[in-house]
């Protein structure tokens, strides 16, 4: 009787030293707290660096704030506002290349550099506004909403530009050879690594 006794306490014992040997790492749910550092930068200096191109057709982008801005309705610097100019012509099609040059200063590389160009309801025309690249392996020009690079390694740099088809006959989104939707348009810039 002893002897099972000490066999049943034995494998007991045998048990619960495997259990917690073992153990089931469940749990439902764990609140810990940690700090986390988080800084923004203006364009010039962030992660994804925005500054105006190089040449005349930098003079259409403002970097004097946070925060660049393409100008096309005459209000830039240089030539547009010097002759009077006060915007794009109706029914024509007109290209700025080398507007802004974009900078990957961070750690990985980049897959996908997303350009896309709404209206202010946030509607895509993807006929009237497309892009320029640099990017000698991306065909310009590139869709509204599409890639202007392939990759974009730490350290390198790809300038794009802007086209604008206010072309009736080449586009059904035109009215009177004027610009589609309602402005002010935004540009957002997608990079993807």
């Amino acid at each position: 009787m002893a002897n099972r006794r000490n066999v049943l306490i034995g494998l007991g014992g045998l048990v619960a030293a495997g259990g917690a040997a073992l153990g089931t790492g469940a749990f439902t749910t764990v609140t810990a707290e940690r700090t986390v550092s988080i800084e923004t930068a203006g364009d010039a200096s962030a992660f994804l660096t925005l500054e105006p191109a190089s040449g005349d057709n930098g003079e259409f982008v403002d970097d004097n704030g946070d925060t660049i801005e393409i100008n096309l309705d005459g209000s830039a610097a240089g030539n547009a506002t010097t002759n009077n100019g006060t915007g794009l012509n109706l029914n024509a099609k007109t290209t700025f290349e080398n507007l802004v040059r974009v900078t990957n200063n961070g750690t990985q590389q980049v897959t996908s550099l997303t350009l896309s160009l709404t209206d202010s309801n946030g509607d895509l025309d993807d006929e009237t506004f497309k892009f320029t690249t640099s990017d000698s392996d991306v065909t310009s020009p590139v869709t509204n909403g599409g890639s202007i690079v392939d990759t974009l390694s730490t350290g390198s740099s790809v300038t794009f530009g802007l086209i604008v088809n206010l072309l009736t006959d080449d586009n059904s989104n035109v009215t009177d050879g004027d610009l589609p939707g309602s402005g002010p348009y935004t540009l957002t810039i997608t990079a993807d690594t």
